[in-house]
């Protein structure tokens, strides 16, 4: 049996500050490893929302994954 300690330990926590220049993304990995990410918050030729694209890039996903 699985207890909600050992499902949170699965999942990754993303907090996210979505600044008029820069889009910064700091999260938790589930192995518990702390990692940051910066992206320009307007960048239409690279993508269309900056933190949906900063988690992608934190999870590894493709951009229509």
């Amino acid at each position: 049996m699985t207890n909600q300690n050992d499902a949170m330990n699965d999942l990754w926590q993303i907090w996210i500050d979505r600044g008029g220049t820069f889009t910064d993304l700091v999260a938790r990995r589930p192995d518990g490893k702390l990692v940051s990410h910066k992206l320009l918050s307007e960048n239409p030729d690279h993508y269309e929302d900056a933190a949906l694209h900063g988690i992608r890039d934190l999870l590894g996903l493709t951009p229509t994954q």
